[in-house]
């Protein structure tokens, strides 16, 4: 009898345990699913397809001036992309406008914006005038057009006056306006010159004159160190943009295009 009850103890004792753990593994496992539903996040699709949230271009392009706001908008819901040129004297791999138009479209998205990028070498602003080189721009059609007047190099020819590197890129805007009257220009200063006593008056000049004349100035060398500071040798090799110089140049101009 004492073996009997012995018996029947151990397999209620054995029950138990084997219903305990069905018992347990039934509630991890109803854990596990809503666990499982609470982070599952389901696509949307339309006809078939996953669709993304749309970018808010309203708010990425709120630094910018109104009329190009305006294009952008108008460019997203018409899913027409907007033709910008960049054009000036940099060069045109491993520079600022290489590093900038990777970060617009990265911002924006790809279709957005069709990023033609010229260079006008060295040439003067005269050389370019007499060239006409300049209206190349024309046959482009752009909708914005950022233009890096060439300071740097009328600085460097002998006998040139900051006057005459105005009217001539005053000949140039004007060409550009009136080949496409809807075209949004700004304007930005070449590269920063290292310890320079005459260039950065010239510069100055013409950010008054294009502010003067209602264009949008993007003044870059606000980011950059004071013009006699040693600093500046950290982002120039031989008065010459170097990486970290491009670097720079370039997070002035996103951070005016993309807003947070």
């Amino acid at each position: 009898m004492k073996k009997l009850f012995v018996l029947v103890t151990l397999i209620v004792c054995g029950l138990a345990i084997v219903l305990g753990n069905l018992h347990w593994n039934q509630k991890i496992s109803a854990q596990g699913e809503n666990t499982t539903d609470v982070k599952e996040v389901k696509p949307v699709k339309v006809d078939g397809k996953t669709e993304k949230a749309p970018i808010d271009v309203s708010k990425l392009s709120s630094n910018l001036p109104k009329d190009v706001q305006d294009k952008i908008k108008a460019a997203q819901e018409n899913k027409q992309p907007l033709n910008f040129v960049i054009y000036g004297p940099s060069e045109l791999e491993n520079t600022w406008s290489e590093l900038f138009s990777n970060e617009i479209k990265n911002a924006y998205g790809e279709g957005l914006f069709n990023i033609t990028i010229m260079t006008s070498s060295d040439m003067t602003t005269r050389e370019l005038v007499t060239s006409k080189e300049y209206q190349q721009i024309n046959d482009l059609k752009p909708d914005i057009l950022l233009f890096e007047a060439p300071m740097l190099s009328d600085n460097g020819d002998v006998g040139f006056g900051v006057d005459e590197s105005l009217d001539n890129i005053q000949i140039m805007t004007d060409s550009w306006r009136e080949s496409n009257k809807e075209l949004s220009i700004m304007v930005q200063p070449s590269q920063p010159l290292y310890g320079a006593t005459f260039y950065p008056s010239e510069v100055s000049q013409l950010k008054d004159y294009m502010e003067k004349n209602e264009y949008t100035y993007l003044n870059h060398w606000e980011n950059w160190p004071d013009l006699n500071d040693d600093g500046m040798l950290e982002y120039l090799d031989d008065n010459k943009v170097n990486e970290d110089g491009y670097k720079l140049w370039a997070e002035y101009l996103v951070e005016y295009f993309v807003a947070e």
